[in-house]
């Protein structure tokens, strides 16, 4: 069975020229610009955000903030990969 684990995104927004560019000043954005984590199965107990990936894709899912502060958090793997222990992944 295939389960998909939580991931880490980060979010870019449309300029006025039409292309896609992250915005560093928004007050989610950790320096590199807005992560959020897509496909958390503990996702219904967290804030949702809604943007764009870089290819123009659009995502929801829940501040990194809020996942890593969640228990089911064990850390980033050196892929940069989120570990979740959560019972559902």
């Amino acid at each position: 069975m295939n389960v998909e684990k939580p991931e880490r995104v980060t979010l870019w927004g449309e300029n006025a020229d039409g292309e896609f560019e992250i915005d560093f000043s928004h007050p989610l954005s950790d320096g590199f610009g807005i992560p959020v984590v897509v496909r958390c199965p503990n996702e219904r107990n967290f804030t949702k955000h809604s943007g764009l990936t870089e290819y123009g894709d659009k995502v929801t899912g829940v501040s990194f903030d809020e996942c890593s502060q969640c228990p089911y958090f064990l850390g980033l793997d050196f892929s940069q990969v989120i570990i979740c222990k959560c019972n559902r992944v």
